[in-house]
């Protein structure tokens, strides 16, 4: 590889002076004895707003109070090292700035100014721009035409939008492209299996003219259909060509479809994007909706019809229970809680032809035990395949499955050449370092962020992934931290009840992942416990006298 290069232009964009802003009059929020070392509490402040107290090695920090990825009282999260995790999805801000580090969310929360008084009292002081909500967008450079590098990013999704945004916040002053397939600007597609109702305003990210004030060229509606790394070009399905000095690719992945006869019938649909969403909502207003998978986005999907619709909805799953990765014993709870929901639940069951009528249309279902179920919208989730089909024939290695290897730094083998999300076959921090392709939200937009900052050459930093997704079914939350192939699972808790943590173990006993229901914040503790470098072994678990999770109150060391 190339050595490490340097963009100095972000030195000419960090010395532009900030304007003069405006603060709050000193409030004394509470007594610098009311926090023990490593606590944080909530405190009333001004105007009906609750400020973040945290104390952590002799020195008094006080911030937003709420998560602004979905309100969340942060004083019920985790503090780390430097760091407050959310309690519910794991999004990380920075005790000294406030900023956001690990996700889902895109917003940073307020950092206030704090005196401690001789006499002990805290006084806080906040800008007044920051009291108008929970978030706060981090200072932003523009793009400076005396700048000649070009980063090119491939993609429409929360890698590819994050990726932008934080080559403008360390300070990237050339050009920024976005090439996007769809038509829309990026959006939270996780929104179309988990809300019924929800507009496209509401999941864009961001306003075009957030794009248009810190000159992010967007390009939708257009596909990159070739690559050439050695002369470093992307040609797009308009025919153009575009050269760059860096690239980022994010281009995600498509639902499979099974090669079933009849599966491209009118009214047969899989969910990608918010057109698959819209369709799926008309054609769902029939009698029989059917469902093949049993994966989070297929049990999310359902719950929602029944929600929108009130109409009959069946899955079928060749598995023996839905989510089986969670283990048995959760996976015929969950099926009870659906079952128990009105979804008819037909396991270990293959779905042999799809049967239309003269006009095209999916009326019916040929099972494999010869049953006929009806059926007027079938939805199918089944698996991905990785969108790299462009890159073959580029010069960059890609993998049988279509998948990209990445280092550390989520750079290529092909030096100035980064990749990220579903596409990026990359170490693993939470599993040794293996390299896997994670598809998660939350994964993906932290490659997009840690893929910037060394795309943008001002400092480097390492892939520290530790993955943690959630859903919500039928009103039960499932929080899940970690990943790798497991030996044994440890539950403690009550699973009828719907209130239990499980610990999935390795054949060394220690613990690779966890799922909470209902228990939170164990799903983030323990990642922010992996995060830090700390190990989870079985004898942990038995100590009643001692909890693990009492381990975060210290200072974390790597053993």
């Amino acid at each position: 590889m190339k050595p490490f290069k340097i963009d100095l232009s972000y030195i000419r964009a960090k010395d532009v002076k900030c304007p003069v802003e405006e603060y709050t009059e000193p409030v004394a929020v509470c007594h610098a004895m009311d926090l023990r070392e490593y606590e944080m509490r909530e405190f009333d402040f001004i105007k009906g707003k609750k400020v973040l107290i945290a104390k952590q090695r002799g020195r008094i920090h006080a911030l937003g109070s709420l998560c602004p990825h979905a309100y969340v009282p942060l004083a019920k999260g985790v503090l780390g090292e430097g760091r407050i995790r959310c309690p519910w999805h794991g999004a990380c801000f920075n005790l000294e700035t406030g900023d956001i580090e690990e996700f889902p969310g895109i917003n940073s929360i307020p950092r206030y100014k704090v005196d401690v008084e001789r006499g002990g009292l805290v006084m806080v002081r906040a800008r007044v721009k920051d009291l108008q909500s929970a978030g706060r967008l981090q200072n932003m450079v523009k793009r400076d035409p005396e700048n000649p590098l070009v980063y090119l990013i491939i993609g429409g999704g929360i890698a590819a939008e994050m990726c932008a945004e934080t080559l403008r916040k360390e300070g990237f002053t050339g050009r920024i492209l976005m090439i996007c397939k769809e038509s829309y600007l990026p959006y939270n597609r996780t929104k179309l299996s988990k809300d019924p109702n929800v507009t496209m305003k509401q999941m864009q990210f961001r306003p075009k003219e957030f794009y248009d004030e810190y000159n992010i060229e967007m390009i939708l509606d257009t596909e990159a259909v070739k690559a050439n790394v050695e002369e470093k070009s992307i040609t797009t399905s308009g025919d153009v060509r575009f050269f760059y000095d860096k690239m980022f690719i994010a281009t995600g992945s498509s639902p499979s479809k099974p090669s079933i006869k009849g599966i491209d019938l009118k009214n047969v649909f899989t969910l990608r994007n918010y057109e698959d969403w819209e369709h799926i909502k008309e054609a769902s207003k029939v009698k029989n909706v059917v469902c093949i998978g049993s994966s989070y986005i297929i049990l999310e999907t359902a719950q929602n019809l029944l929600t929108y619709t009130n109409t009959k909805v069946t899955i079928v799953s060749r598995s023996p229970v839905p989510l089986l990765g969670f283990g048995v014993t959760i996976g015929e709870r969950i099926l009870k809680l659906f079952r128990d929901n009105m979804v008819t639940m037909l396991m270990e069951t293959n779905v042999e032809e799809v049967v239309g009528d003269a006009d095209g249309n999916v009326i019916q279902l040929t099972l494999d035990d010869g049953q006929q179920l009806p059926c007027q919208c079938l939805i199918v989730g089944i698996g991905v395949r990785y969108n790299t089909d462009f890159l073959i024939g580029s010069g960059l290695p890609i993998n049988a499955d279509g998948s990209v290897e990445a280092d550390m730094y989520l750079q290529t083998l092909i030096d100035d050449v980064y990749v990220g999300g579903d596409v990026a076959r990359a170490p693993v921090h939470s599993d040794n370092n293996r390299c896997s392709a994670i598809g998660h939200y939350q994964t993906a937009q932290y490659h997009g962020y840690i893929a910037a900052i060394n795309m943008a050459g001002s400092r480097l930093v390492d892939l520290r992934t530790v993955p943690l997704y959630s859903s919500r079914l039928f009103k039960i939350s499932f929080r899940c931290a970690g990943t790798g192939s497991y030996a044994d699972i440890v539950i403690e808790g009550d699973v009828e009840t719907l209130n239990f943590v499980a610990y999935y173990l390795d054949n060394y006993d220690k613990v690779i992942s966890v799922v909470a229901c209902n228990r939170d914040p164990i799903a983030s503790q323990y990642a922010e416990l992996r995060s830090q470098g700390r190990i989870l072994r079985r004898h942990d678990l038995l100590d009643a006298e001692k909890p693990w999770t009492a381990r975060l109150k210290g200072p974390m060391k790597c053993y």
